[in-house]
């Protein structure tokens, strides 16, 4: 997650567990901490999820492997190129079938109490 999304949720995190990161393009960065147990909310599935903070990304927020693996994802691509994620929540059982949109402006829902943009 990005240090600009980490701040406007209030998010806490701890500094002194921290990664070295490597980019797409080979250089490498440490995270500024752990963030713990942060609530996800996919549908009706409620996940909590350990975060790493990164002061400079290019992205907001990445799942990566480990939510992956957690949920035991499926990704299903179709000829009409829409995309869909399945995850399963290992908790309670549920699973979520979520759309994919295509890169672009974030869409927030409204009770989010921030903006994306700068």
């Amino acid at each position: 997650m990005s240090e600009a999304v980490c701040l406007r949720l209030g998010l806490i995190y701890d500094p002194t567990v921290i990664l070295e990161m490597q980019s797409a393009n080979g250089t490498t960065n440490y995270s500024l901490g752990l963030a713990r147990n942060v609530a996800f909310l996919f549908g009706d599935i409620t996940l909590y999820l350990q975060v790493h903070v990164i002061r400079q990304s290019a992205y907001d927020i990445l799942l990566g492997r480990p939510f992956d693996t957690l949920t035991q994802s499926i990704v299903r691509n179709y000829a009409d190129e829409n995309q869909t994620i399945t995850i399963h929540d290992p908790n309670t059982g549920k699973t979520a079938t979520i759309p994919t949109i295509p890169r672009g402006r974030p869409r927030i829902l409204n009770h989010i109490p921030f903006s994306w943009e700068n």
